[in-house]
């Protein structure tokens, strides 16, 4: 639980989303709750719903209870009232007859207690007839009887108070239902609220009644209920105003030397789009609808697929609103509400793998070996010459290939080494060199090349570029490589490379090692951990990772 809830929020209790039901579990240090499946994917999609419905509550504990006007009230009975009626019409088990019996029952024995409150001059013995068959005809009978009279009541040892009876019978529905729309109403509000759903029900019973009468004409008590609107908490104007486009602006200053430069980058054009769809709104006040309404646009109206705009799209969101609840975010969000939203993909018919067949690997190898040297671009042509093989070889990134220098090549204790200083992870690696790269020349290209990167720098960079040079390099290849081979979609020209040098690895080098030379750095246990081969263990395994047949 965060640090600055109020102190008395400890105790108060949340309702979370589990599957098809709701848990109700009280705040401590910690939430508490099962998600009921041990199947990790559902645990996943219901722990995101349950995560969001929490912090949206916690959001709602944070401020100050809330007064909700007679019409808002109004509207949130009608939202129990439609979700029981909905619930009849669809229970294909119930039975008119048997659901009535009892009530008819209970009807009648108030009816004999009614003049009897006004008038105690009948006498006692009445009295307490009626009531005993109240309270033994249903399940929280006294606090039935005293919602029916519409008053307290305290009769030969029956004691019910009316607000008792309505909080019994309605409050844990009446919390559920300020917990699912993000409120903390005051204790009068939802004195209202109890009252209201109390008033919902009576007139269900009612429908209930024509519909065993065989009366399904349409229900004129939905008309009554207007539709809820929450009510907009208008952002303190001493804390001054905070937009998307301004918290992205102090969360790049940040991160400015912590996230790579691709990362910022990518995420400018999803984040200006919020700050446009939103209006230049104070982010305190964009809710989970209005992402959810984002994600809809840059889907039906910009033409982004659901995959990019789940990916990236909401991940750049997420991770702003998640920065402005921290403290170096200045705290202005109590809530992140990217949490909960994730646009339906589309079925996906995948027509073949991502690894290189044979007749692409020969004709992307055999295409590199042909390349000429050009003197007004000598980084260029080499990386042609050279990047597709250093990916076929050793699993690399084509990025990783692009950041390697001359002084990035060398021989250790008679092993040739790469180390690759730029990697996805932030972690460089050492891997030791094929002897098939050996065999080709690029131990002869790399002691040949000037000082500096071998595969970038034949043209100086423009200040203020929002790609790095390694970047263009890469999609420079990937451009030339399609002109050269004829790539199915769904194949990478450069990083089908580190799909091929996997899979031909396993069952030849262990899955570990493999994991070392490509830098895959997820534990699958803690000795993980510790595994760091060294040199000679890396060139023995990597040498055991076949020659591509090129003839």
């Amino acid at each position: 639980m965060p640090a600055d809830l109020p102190p008395e929020v400890k105790g108060a209790s949340v309702v979370l989303p589990i599957g098809k039901t709701t848990v109700t579990t009280a705040i401590t240090d910690k939430v508490f709750c099962s998600l009921r499946t041990k199947d990790a994917a559902i645990a996943k999609e219901r722990f995101t719903l349950a995560y969001g419905s929490l912090a949206k509550q916690l959001a709602a504990l944070r401020t100050p209870p809330q007064v909700l006007t007679h019409k808002d009230i109004v509207a949130l009975a009608g939202e129990v009232y439609r979700e029981r009626a909905d619930h009849f019409d669809a229970d294909s088990r119930f039975v008119p007859g048997e659901v009535f019996r009892s009530q008819q029952e209970f009807e009648e024995a108030v009816q004999l207690i009614l003049p009897t409150v006004v008038d105690q001059s009948d006498g006692e013995v009445a009295l307490g007839e009626a009531i005993y068959r109240v309270t033994a005809t249903l399940p929280k009978g006294p606090q039935v009887l005293a919602w029916n009279l519409g008053q307290d009541i305290n009769y030969l040892g029956v004691s019910m108070t009316l607000d008792q009876a309505l909080n019994d019978l309605f409050g844990r529905r009446a919390d559920q239902l300020c917990a699912e729309k993000g409120l903390r109403v005051d204790t009068p509000t939802r004195r209202k609220l109890l009252h209201q759903i109390g008033e919902g029900y009576r007139l269900l019973t009612e429908k209930l009644k024509r519909n065993s009468a065989g009366d399904y004409s349409p229900d004129t008590n939905l008309a009554r209920f207007p539709a809820f609107v929450a009510p907009v908490k208008a952002a303190p104007v001493s804390e001054g105003r905070h937009s998307v486009a301004s918290i992205f602006e102090r969360w790049k200053a940040e991160f400015a030397d912590k996230r790579s430069a691709s990362t910022i980058r990518r995420y400018g054009p999803s984040i200006a789009s919020l700050h446009a769809f939103t209006k230049g709104r104070d982010v305190r006040l964009v809710t989970q609808d209005d992402i959810a309404d984002w994600a809809k646009h840059r889907r039906d109206v910009d033409g982004i697929g659901a995959a990019t705009v789940n990916g990236n799209d909401l991940v750049a969101a997420a991770s702003i609103f998640s920065w402005s609840m921290t403290k170096d975010g200045g705290r202005i969000r109590t809530d992140n509400p990217v949490i909960g939203v994730k646009l339906e993909l589309p079925k996906r018919q995948t027509l073949r793998d991502r690894t290189f067949r044979h007749d692409e690997i020969k004709t992307i190898l055999l295409a590199a070996r042909q390349v000429s040297s050009d003197p007004r671009y000598l980084r260029a042509s080499a990386s042609r010459r050279w990047a597709p093989w250093i990916c076929a070889y050793s699993g690399a990134r084509i990025q990783e290939v692009c950041w390697l220098s001359k002084r990035d090549i060398w021989n250790e204790g008679g092993i040739w080494v790469m180390r690759f200083p730029q990697t996805k992870d932030g972690y460089a690696r050492t891997v030791p060199v094929h002897h098939e790269l050996e065999r080709e020349g690029l131990i002869r290209f790399v002691q040949a090349a000037p000082d500096g990167y071998l595969f970038v720098g034949d043209v100086e960079q423009k200040v203020g570029a929002s790609r790095s040079a390694p970047e263009l390099r890469a999609a420079e290849l990937a451009s030339w490589i399609k002109k050269k081979a004829d790539l199915e979609d769904g194949v990478s020209p450069n990083h089908s490379w580190r799909h091929t040098f996997i899979t031909r690895a396993e069952g030849l080098i262990s899955k570990r090692f493999s994991s070392a030379i490509t830098g895959h750095n997820k534990r699958k246990d803690a000795s993980d951990g510790y595994f760091a081969p060294d040199i000679a263990q890396l060139k023995i395994e990597i040498e055991k990772f076949p020659v591509f047949a090129l003839q």
